[in-house]
């Protein structure tokens, strides 16, 4: 019996990430991007698959699911002509994903992260696949995207601040209260109201903040914020859950083998069990000769 789920789920992780179009960064990479010691790094169990997975889940969280949206419109927007195509793509489910930010495709996501999205939850569209310097600010919730304004690109010297910019935050207060009351931290709250640049300084310090609008409403960061090497926090929750998901898997059918061996006895006596990922990124394991995937819930006879 020759299991290894874990170089399965690299081999899947690796499959997704071709599929989108998404460059795969080699383990050594990887390992060079991690500025902890190496010796901590040698430590880490598996570490090469814990890299990879947040890394996946990174990038896969800057790509917007193409499905038919239910689009909402901003007060900011209401009268723009230079929308029109965009929300017409939205709400017939096409893919915008061209007009992404190309370091969606960068190698290294601590770089080039996007921290916008990480800790305020919002997306950012060109206008073009060649890209544009004006840029379409989007937040998606289940089905719904909503659309909050039109800014210029940020520039790298700081004379144009863009991805710290809380009116952002403010017109989203303002058109939809109900999609930001999960967020609220306080209301009439006297924390202090830090600039733009005061932001900017102490993102690139990788060190979340909230947000204070207008009317004192305190927000967390609707995105959920992001950690110290500047992946996405729910980045690093998927990839622990998802990682701990198929090292139970893998201890199950090693346990039981000889149970699933007898379920499957009628299709063969030598069943080759891969690691594989649904549609949802759901692991399941497969008898892939067959094409049969077990149920592990229940009782191996019933695989």
């Amino acid at each position: 019996m020759k299991i290894d789920f874990f170089s399965d789920l690299s081999d899947e992780l690796q499959a997704t990430l071709k599929e989108y179009g998404l460059n795969i960064p080699s383990p050594e990479e990887l390992r060079q991007q991690d500025k902890r010691s190496e010796e901590i790094k040698d430590r880490s169990e598996n570490y090469d698959i814990h890299n990879l997975l947040h890394h996946f889940f990174t990038v896969y969280s800057r790509r917007i699911p193409v499905h038919k949206w239910n689009v909402h419109i901003s007060d900011k927007l209401s009268e723009s002509s230079k929308i029109i195509e965009i929300v017409n793509k939205l709400s017939h489910g096409d893919d915008i994903n061209i007009l992404l930010s190309n370091r969606v495709s960068k190698l290294n996501q601590s770089k080039f992260a996007d921290l916008l999205l990480a800790e305020w939850g919002i997306h950012h569209l060109h206008f073009e696949e060649s890209r544009s310097n004006e840029l379409l600010f989007i937040y998606f919730s289940k089905s719904d995207a909503y659309l909050i304004d039109i800014l210029q690109h940020e520039n790298a010297d700081g004379s144009m601040v863009t991805w710290t910019n809380t009116d952002l935050i403010q017109v989203m207060h303002d058109n939809w209260p109900n999609v930001l009351r999960p967020y609220v931290f306080k209301t009439n709250s006297q924390s202090p109201v830090l600039t733009t640049e005061e932001r900017r300084i102490l993102r690139n310090k990788a060190a979340n903040t909230t947000i204070v609008v207008n009317d004192g409403t305190e927000y967390i960061p609707m995105g959920g914020g992001y950690s110290a090497s500047k992946h996405p926090i729910h980045a690093i929750v998927q990839s622990e859950s998802l990682y701990l998901t198929v090292k139970q898997l893998q201890k199950t059918v090693e346990e039981n083998y000889p149970a699933i061996q007898q379920a499957l006895s009628t299709y063969t006596t030598s069943p080759k069990l891969e690691l594989k990922l649904g549609t949802n990124l759901e692991p399941m394991v497969v008898e892939v000769v067959h094409k049969i995937q077990l149920n592990l819930q229940q009782s191996e006879k019933n695989a």
